[in-house]
């Protein structure tokens, strides 16, 4: 290579000093370069590389970070889409629902409204007509009267007088109408907003809107009462007590089943016995097992099935002989409750040990089987592979079939309500007193320890995936939406705790500590 400042002449080294210019010999003795540093070209050129090598190095890790966090975006954008896709397609059949069920009132209403209107009308009709008669009667009898008044003819007067018939001149009352009450009010927009999965900023929008709505007059008043909050009970109507009964005298109830007829199936606490009975507390059937058994869930009018603990097995009962055979074995996992889908696929919560010490080996799940045992699936861990559960207890499944409820028992005195979707990923852990836990966030159920002692005895799911739960400390009964907000207290505090509930219809079944049921009917 030709130096650039003296064509012809070679390049034979570089000038350190002035950041590695290459020099001819001519260069190197130029007023210029005088005093400078000069290095060969071959190890100026070795240095060079083992800074790029370095360099090298860092710009790997660099792209692959960068890779890396690539990835994480377009997984979290993937999601985001996957979540705004899944809230939409919700909130559209929410507004199916929702456009439904004011059709089908609408048009009840309507009938009704139409049949006392027309029964007015008849009655209308029938004055009018009865008046009309009456009136041609008058006119006909008015000019008659006329006539002969204008007669000059005496005899024809005298005549024809006699021949006048008396005329009831008596007009009858107006007849009793049917009253009709139509009764215009306000939508509750946070109770919707709740059904829609909304927040409370949303609700707060939602408020602001209200507030200056100008058709807020033609729409639901709470008070008035509308079925289309999303709760259990609309505004306006209330949980009666119908009957209460003392059980046990010994025992509480711990399990509550839906049975056939408005009956329900009742096991109370450390019984080998479950017990058909009516909502007077007069029982119906009776089934007694040979070891200790938990939960019960209905398969159909003519089978149940329960968890053998000890026999660590799945047990089917047979109605209405009460024989009871084992359906299949859990291993070595101890079997707690379970609930079963309508393609007859059981959720069971299991556990290696009953205690809150949780290690690497140790097996707190939710499995999901097949009528005949087999395995589907099994939820251990949730998307960080952080344990899900210390104690899984009680399992629940919403009407629809697409929301998992299990009560997580962190220690002797608290749990939560963990609930997942059907292929077993974490939805969200609703903590109690009004906090809720997404599942995307970190947790720690293993160190879980709350401010306040918080914890759920029993819960079930009702109409449009919410849910009842009973809560111990504060001896509440309290509605929940599906993601963890909580709507409104159905029953304030009790005299004594709630530990069992059930839904059998339109009425909730409750049992209290002292081996009390009751039987609640919303009216």
């Amino acid at each position: 290579m030709e130096c650039v400042k003296h064509p012809g002449t070679p390049i034979v080294s570089a000038c350190t000093t002035c950041d590695t210019t290459l020099v001819c010999l001519d260069c190197m003795t130029d007023e210029l370069h005088q005093g400078h540093v000069f290095g060969k070209l071959q190890k100026i050129a070795i240095d060079i590389k083992t800074d790029l090598k370095s360099k090298e190095k860092e710009d790997f890790k660099l792209e692959t970070s960068l890779k890396s966090d690539l990835n994480e975006i377009r997984s979290l954008k993937s999601q985001q889409e996957n979540i705004q896709k899944e809230r939409v397609n919700s909130i559209n059949t929410l507004r199916d629902v929702l456009i439904g069920a004011i059709n089908k009132i609408a048009d009840i209403l309507i009938s009704q409204y139409e049949t006392q209107t027309q029964c007015n009308c008849f009655k209308l009709q029938d004055a009018i007509d009865d008046i009309s008669v009456k009136l041609k009667e008058v006119r006909r009898h008015r000019k008659e009267v006329e006539r002969i008044l204008d007669e000059k003819d005496d005899l024809v007067v005298i005549l024809d007088s006699q021949k006048l018939k008396d005329f009831d001149g008596q007009i009858k009352l107006l007849p009793d109408l049917d009253i009709i009450e139509f009764i215009i009010g306000k939508v509750n927009t946070k109770q919707l907003s709740l059904m829609f999965g909304g927040t409370a900023a949303e609700m707060n929008k939602l408020v602001t809107a209200e507030e200056t709505d100008v058709v807020a007059n033609m729409t639901l008043s709470m008070n008035q009462g509308s079925d289309f909050v999303g709760t259990l009970i609309r505004q306006g109507r209330e949980l009666v007590l119908e009957s209460t009964f003392k059980h046990s005298d010994s025992h509480y109830v711990l399990d509550m089943c839906n049975g056939s007829q408005g009956k329900t199936w009742l096991r109370c606490c450390n019984a080998k016995e479950i017990s058909l009975t009516d909502k007077h507390g007069h029982v119906q059937k009776s089934v007694i097992f040979v070891s200790n058994v938990r939960g019960i869930t209905n398969v159909t009018d003519n089978e149940l099935l329960t968890c053998g603990l000890e026999d660590r097995d799945i047990k089917r009962v047979i109605l209405p002989s009460g024989q009871v055979t084992s359906v299949f074995s859990t291993g070595g996992l101890i079997p707690q409750y379970m609930s079963t889908t309508p393609s007859g696929d059981l959720y069971v919560t299991l556990m290696d040990k009953r205690d809150y010490n949780v290690t690497a080996s140790s097996e707190r799940v939710l499995v999901q089987y097949s009528p005949q045992g087999q395995e589907k699936g099994r939820a251990r861990y949730d998307r960080r592979g952080d344990p899900l559960f210390v104690r899984p207890l009680r399992m629940k499944i919403s009407k629809t079939g697409d929301i998992l409820g299990v009560l997580n028992y962190t220690d002797k005195d608290n749990n939560h309500l963990v609930l997942l979707n059907t292929d077993l990923t974490l939805r969200l852990r609703y903590l109690g007193n009004g906090k809720a836990v997404s599942g995307e966030e970190k947790f720690d159920a293993t160190t879980y320890k709350p401010e306040t002692k918080y914890a759920i005895n029993d819960f079930t799911f009702y109409s449009f995936e919410n849910i009842i739960i009973a809560e111990g400390y504060s001896r509440c009964v309290q509605l929940l939406s599906k993601n963890g907000v909580l709507i409104r207290t159905l029953l304030p505090t009790q005299r004594y705790t709630p530990l069992a509930l059930t839904m059998n219809g339109d009425e909730m079944w409750i049992g209290v500590n002292d081996g009390i049921v009751k039987v609640y009917k919303c009216k």
